[in-house]
């Protein structure tokens, strides 16, 4: 009988502790909840880990064209691409410049206020600032 009781112990804890991790993403409706330009003020592989700074700017427009601009780190240099992006499922379907046919997707995972996180895309966790 402790055994059992120990087991569903440790099953409960473990649920719980998932469940405080785990944040249903925000599902989009429309390009005008995130049409405007926001600074991409940093970005890290998990909510946990460390953020990596950055520079740039994402303007979304209404007509599904996203511009980035800024310093890029990855190529040590200024530099604007321009591409495509659709709202599939709730989620922000991006070209993947470069690759023909090939998508990135992006999850809201939270937006509150002049603030928005992205999930996905090559990065993990994007964090934003409306400006």
């Amino acid at each position: 009988m402790k055994i059992r009781a120990f087991c569903a112990a440790g099953f409960l804890g473990i649920m719980g502790a998932y469940h405080m991790d785990a944040q249903a993403d925000i599902p989009l409706k429309n390009g005008s909840e995130i049409a405007g330009v926001w600074k991409l003020v940093s970005v890290a592989a998990a909510l946990d880990k460390p953020r990596t700074e950055e520079n740039r700017t994402w303007e979304f427009r209404a007509d599904g064209t996203i511009i980035t601009s800024g310093y890029n780190r990855h190529f040590k240099t200024e530099d604007r691409h321009e591409w495509k992006y659709k709202i599939v499922n709730g989620k922000i379907s991006a070209d993947d410049p470069g690759r023909p046919g090939k998508t990135i997707d992006y999850a809201v995972y939270e937006m509150k206020g002049n603030e928005m996180i992205l999930k996905g895309g090559i990065e993990g966790f994007y964090f934003f600032k409306k400006q």
